[in-house]
């Protein structure tokens, strides 16, 4: 007992300490606590208060405070469940939808490959494309009309890879 204690009587005391601790309970567990593990250099796990000093490795461990009550803790058990069925459920969605934005990756790209090749094929002159030493037009109209499909071909897969990266990360 503490020098503190010694100097209540003893009846008084003993009836002291159990009102302490009741008292400090709830102020014990109203914030997060800290507790570390430290890893021993013969392997061995301690847990604490405090790291070990001759400890290979310690990590911080907080530990969430639970309520008194069993019907705040049921309630908060049953908040908790909701929460990770709709984080389940938001995961799955998310899933689904980045194999749907994989193929539409693919199936993209491959489109802006065709894109690039008719672009590269529209550069050969044909006949009718000259008028006398200039281009003609037509030949104007159709690399711009190209030119743009595949602007546009490159815009959509740049968009959905930028999607697919959002929702990855």
């Amino acid at each position: 007992m503490s020098n503190s204690m010694r100097s209540v009587p003893g009846h008084l005391a003993s009836s002291l300490i159990p009102l302490a601790c009741l008292c400090m309970t709830p102020y014990c567990w109203a914030e997060e606590r800290i507790l570390y593990k430290s890893i021993m250099p013969n392997g061995q796990v301690v847990y604490g208060d405090e790291p070990e000093a001759k400890a290979k490795r310690s990590y911080a461990i907080s530990v969430e405070p639970h309520p008194a009550d069993p019907q705040q803790a049921e309630a908060a058990q049953r908040a908790l469940a909701m929460t990770r069925e709709q984080l389940l459920k938001d995961a799955a969605a998310r899933s689904l939808r980045l194999k749907d934005l994989d193929n539409k990756i693919a199936s993209a790209y491959e489109e802006l490959r065709g894109r690039r090749s008719d672009q590269e094929a529209g550069r050969q002159v044909v006949e009718g494309d000259r008028q006398g030493r200039r281009f003609s037009s037509q030949y104007g109209r159709r690399q711009r009309s190209l030119a743009s499909e595949t602007e546009q071909a490159q815009r959509k897969l740049d968009k959905l890879i930028k999607e697919r990266d959002a929702l990855r990360y």
